[in-house]
């Protein structure tokens, strides 16, 4: 099976806030890479997978840049995509499509907000579905009948669903949203997350079964990157 596993090269200054960095003409080191990721998920999804969820161990280890950029990668190659932001605790999103929070999963968990009025659309061929009204029982939320029925909706409706998830070590978030996806990409930074903070995220997946698709380094110095110089 094919595995995502790509090296990103990111300032990490620079994500403190997620942001599209993909540019026009497609030929920065992070370009390829995010074509290399969007072209793993193209492999997937012709053996039925179109829901996943991407994870890091910690947060600040540029998981939201790569779901963003991923997405917008996908968009330009005519796919349909919807990415949600399931990181309820610090949820980020919004940011780099220039989206309002307002209006979002916890209106539709405890409102009675429509499916079309939960999507947002982009500049970028996108559609987003923010978290909005604060969630307070994230627990709860993710693993209540009416998040199965969403996600059964996009998964319909969207040839891609991307999960922004909550960090692996700080909940247990990503054991509800395992139930529901149909595998992980976990984001690995080279310079900030340590080696043994990295296993016992992926020992936690593989103590509960969970399919994890491969993985995404970031940060990683560009000098270390050759091919093309």
């Amino acid at each position: 099976m094919a595995k995502a596993n790509k090296k990103l090269s990111v300032n990490r200054k620079s994500t403190l806030k997620a942001e599209i960095f993909l540019t026009e003409n497609g030929k920065t080191t992070f370009d390829e890479s995010i074509t290399v990721l969007k072209d793993n998920l193209l492999l997937f999804l012709e053996s039925g997978k179109n829901v996943f969820q991407f994870e890091s161990s910690i947060s600040g280890e540029g998981k939201t840049t790569v779901v963003a950029n991923v997405a917008v990668s996908l968009a330009k190659h005519k796919k349909k995509v919807v990415v949600v932001d399931l990181d309820f605790r610090n949820a980020g999103l919004s940011n780099p499509f220039g989206l309002s929070d307002e209006k979002g999963l916890g209106d539709y968990f405890y409102e009675d907000m429509s499916f079309d009025d939960l999507i947002k659309t982009t500049e970028y061929g996108v559609d987003v579905i923010t978290v909005g009204k604060e969630v307070k029982n994230p627990s709860l939320a993710l693993s209540s009948d009416k998040m199965v029925a969403l996600i059964e909706k996009l998964r319909a409706t969207y040839e891609f669903v991307l999960l922004d998830c909550s960090p692996i070590l700080t909940s247990s978030d990503y054991m509800h949203v395992s139930k529901i996806s149909d595998g992980v990409i976990l984001v690995v930074s080279t310079d900030y997350v340590k080696k043994s903070a990295a296993k016992e995220s992926v020992r936690l997946l593989e103590k509960l079964n969970v399919t994890v698709l491969g993985g995404v380094m970031t940060f990683v110095p560009s000098d270390s990157v050759f091919y093309g110089k």
